[in-house]
């Protein structure tokens, strides 16, 4: 930042400001008016070495303007020093597409458009993120877009900018059954580019036979020997003169959570309706072709309760009646099609578990992700101008660095703690400023930090955080006559 934003003249450098906001996103996030009364209650001031009596509002709003365009330029370093700090391969990439929604009509931003809410905010404006990491989960490179953007379309121009800033290699891309379209496995197979991901759900459902009589081949298990995991290789297709390998997979944790997810959205849309059927009989509703797309929309658009309902409306003496139907077929061939999973890939030496095993590793963006809006609240975001809004991204995206950087180097050195957790055990320690009335009328000021317990002092030296030794309080045992 010092490099980046040295031209600038300011009261205070703009690469403190930058620092500012990125600290306080990942330890307490706030907007930017609300940083600049956070401020005084820390010690940044003083560990960054500047007047905060020089310090403006418009400082804070300055610098998202500022630091918006080296957002490339900021990529490359973190990915440099990702490399330098952790040896990472970066041999894989993990790619997904979340939103974050705004505050206010934006009119004055295009990219705030109304499209699928995955915060589940569809009367807000939003903007779509595209985010991929390595293996660790470090950031590697994003994309802010417009918030109408369907997911396949992302996908090609994210690996191409990614390919033009750390140049093409070998490296295996990853990415989930939204974005597995025929038109972008085709374009990844004729740039010989290698790729990782599951099919949607109809092509599934057209295996059932195999996948009802197997053979399914146990790749891991539970220490009660029951399968966990299971695969099933099928023929490999030859498409664009590249070999295509189709892999079933089976894990029993992702059943059981299919399980209950199908469970919850049955007894609902049994639930709505039976109280279709109530008004339908009470008279409420009498329309024909209304009553059918009620009935419909009580059982929503979710692919596990496809076919499973069926509707017709007869006439009695007292009115109308709604008869539904549930298919026991349909809800078998769900029950069966829970936590299998299609994988395709031209990786071709990657045994089975190991390609079940890298595919997994999308949770590392999912976890980003609910790191992103939880933790590091990158929703929603208040700023009506384009670039300040990109730039609440990028700061959002730098204190997520921060907060892998942090673990990564807590766990090297033995520790157990996720970042959030470590922040929460170091809170506490703080800076007091002492002041003492002398006898012949002189006041004598300094500032002293909390000494830290065992468990605090254990989480500094994993992280290699010292406490800058004129905070320290004295050690009057080895220096008697030191007083301050």
């Amino acid at each position: 930042m010092q490099r980046l934003l040295r031209p600038v003249a300011t009261r205070v450098p703009m690469a403190l400001v930058a620092a500012l906001i990125a600290v306080n996103r990942l330890v307490d996030p706030r907007s930017e008016r609300g940083i600049f009364h956070w401020l005084p209650r820390t010690a940044l001031p003083e560990l960054l070495d500047f007047r905060l009596s020089r310090l403006t509002l418009n400082h804070l709003y300055r610098c998202l303007s500022l630091v918006g365009p080296h957002k490339q330029t900021i990529e490359q370093h973190l990915a440099d020093q990702g490399r330098n700090l952790f040896a990472f391969r970066n041999d894989l990439l993990l790619y997904d597409l979340t939103s974050t929604y705004f505050e206010g009509r934006l009119d004055g931003n295009p990219k705030a458009q109304r499209g699928y809410s995955r915060d589940h905010r569809p009367d807000c404006k939003q903007l779509c993120i595209g985010l991929v990491v390595n293996r660790e989960g470090f950031p590697l490179g994003y994309e802010s877009l417009a918030g109408n953007r369907r997911d396949a379309t992302t996908l090609l121009p994210m690996i191409t900018a990614l390919e033009a800033r750390f140049g093409a290699c070998p490296r295996i891309i990853c990415f989930d059954r939204g974005m597995a379209t025929e038109a972008n496995l085709r374009q990844l197979r004729q740039t010989q580019r290698p790729y990782l991901c599951a099919t949607r759900r109809a092509v599934v459902r057209t295996h059932l036979p195999v996948i009802r009589s197997g053979p399914w081949t146990v790749v891991q298990t539970t220490h009660q020997h029951e399968p966990t995991i299971e695969v099933h290789e099928l023929p490999s297709q030859c498409q664009e003169g590249v070999r295509e390998r189709w892999l079933l997979c089976r894990s029993a944790g992702c059943r059981l959570k299919e399980q209950q997810i199908c469970a919850a959205r049955l007894l609902k849309a049994r639930t709505r309706l039976a109280k279709l059927q109530q008004q339908v009989v009470a008279g409420t509703f009498v329309n024909r072709t209304v009553i059918l797309a009620k009935a419909k929309k009580a059982v929503g658009r979710t692919h596990d309760l496809q076919g499973v309902f069926s509707f017709a409306l007869q006439d009695t003496a007292t009115g109308q009646q709604l008869q539904v139907q549930e298919s026991a077929a349909a809800l078998q061939d769900e029950h069966d099609l829970q936590g299998v999973y299609l994988l395709r890939t031209t990786v071709a030496d990657l045994p089975a578990d190991d390609l079940w095993k890298t595919y997994m590793l999308l949770t590392r963006v999912e976890a980003a992700f609910r790191n992103l809006k939880t933790d590091l609240c990158i929703r929603p975001i208040y700023h009506h101008k384009e670039n300040r809004g990109d730039a609440h991204v990028l700061f959002s995206v730098l204190a997520y660095a921060l907060s892998v950087t942090i673990q990564l180097r807590h766990r090297q050195r033995g520790g157990g703690l996720t970042t959030a957790a470590l922040l929460e055990k170091v809170q506490p320690l703080g800076l007091a400023e002492l002041s003492y009335q002398t006898s012949d009328g002189n006041r004598l000021v300094f500032e002293r930090a909390a000494v830290p317990s065992a468990e605090q002092q254990a989480i500094l030296e994993s992280l290699d955080w010292k406490i800058p030794e004129h905070y320290l309080p004295p050690n009057l045992e080895a220096e008697p006559r030191r007083v301050v």
